[in-house]
């Protein structure tokens, strides 16, 4: 497996910003306020693809500067890595231009009509029905529109994504926002769209404190599974923690069941402890599995950070009843059971 993100996207985001730094902003800058840009969309699409063939860019106001310039990968986590990487060795920002790896909040957007496939949409009018799912922290979202009785459903889904983006900005969707539904008649719980920033702002006072959960697993014809995991758990929070680590500890079984005993389970919460304090601010454990003599920790860390694997690999070398297998996973895939 190649750990390190491939050499040429590395060189393609140099690229970028050693152009930007020479001439890109100024050419845009330039644009922006005359609304002339001539070929630098062509040049702009170029080297953003050339970093990653998904990856997207956009202009818009800034929090800060006058001007945001944005890279998305419209909520794919492996370009979200990418985007963020690129962020991060952004120049800094200027009164100008401040720099965004992912689309932010346009609330205003709602007062304009745009077309879709030939029809024009008042956004303003669009609704949502939201259901709350306080277990998983997620609201579940259905969108309607007048409009929708004569779109397709893809044109649909594609505005629907749309709005969530313009509401909440594409970071939040992917942090708090579950199934995205659309739907040709008006839900009879439905809101306008504008009352969903308030709900989800709700929601993130409600669950603000991420802490440990414990949840029995087993059944009745398998041993028991004890599964700890941290909640809300949510990749979006650490994006460039993308290389997924199993640490597969092996324990006597002296319990009937396979789970450790009072004096077991110390070891394995120190081993825990040890593991926390190597990685430091490297890496983050988020789950474990407890199960017929073997406790599994699941950990992530950056995988362009050699020093924050090798870390695991020594601390596992060290310790002859530890295994560990590493796997590449933007987006935390693997542990999505637990979350």
């Amino acid at each position: 497996m190649q750990w390190r993100s491939n050499t040429v996207q590395t060189r393609a985001v140099s690229a970028f910003w050693r152009w930007w730094s020479a001439d890109g902003a100024r050419l845009l800058s330039a644009a922006v306020t005359s609304g002339d840009y001539q070929d630098l969309p062509d040049t702009l699409d170029a080297m953003v693809k050339a970093i990653g063939p998904g990856l997207g860019w956009e202009t818009g106001p800034g929090v800060s500067a006058r001007h945001q310039f944005c890279l998305s990968g419209g909520r794919d986590p492996g370009l979200r890595v990418l985007a963020e990487r690129w962020r991060r060795a952004a120049p800094t920002p200027t009164p100008m231009w401040e720099f965004a790896a992912a689309r932010q909040r346009q609330p205003g957007m709602l007062a304009v009509t745009l077309e879709a496939a030939g029809t024009p949409i008042t956004l303003g009018l669009s609704r949502v029905s939201v259901t709350l799912d306080e277990e998983r922290a997620l609201a579940h979202v259905i969108f309607h529109h007048p409009a929708f009785t004569r779109l397709t459903p893809g044109h649909r889904h594609q505005l629907s994504c749309l709005l969530l983006d313009w509401l909440l900005g594409e970071d939040n969707v992917q942090r708090w926002i579950g199934t995205i539904n659309a739907a040709d008649t008006d839900p009879p719980d439905s809101l306008p769209a504008t009352a969903l920033p308030e709900i989800i702002e709700a929601m993130t006072a409600r669950h603000a404190h991420i802490g440990w959960t414990l949840k029995d697993a087993g059944t009745s014809s398998g041993p028991r599974t004890i599964i700890s995991a941290l909640r809300p758990l949510r990749w979006i929070d650490h994006p460039l923690l993308d290389l997924h680590t199993a640490l597969h500890v092996r324990y006597p079984q002296t319990r009937s069941d396979g789970l450790p005993d009072y004096d077991e389970a110390i070891e394995l919460h120190r081993l825990e402890e040890d593991l926390t304090a190597a990685l430091g601010p490297r890496g983050l454990l988020v789950a474990t599995q407890t199960s017929d003599g073997r406790r599994i920790l699941h950990c992530y860390t950056d995988s362009e950070d050699q020093n924050g694997r090798d870390t695991i690999d020594r601390f596992a070398q060290t310790r002859p009843h530890v295994e560990v297998t590493h796997t590449r996973d933007p987006g935390w895939t693997l542990i999505s059971p637990f979350t």
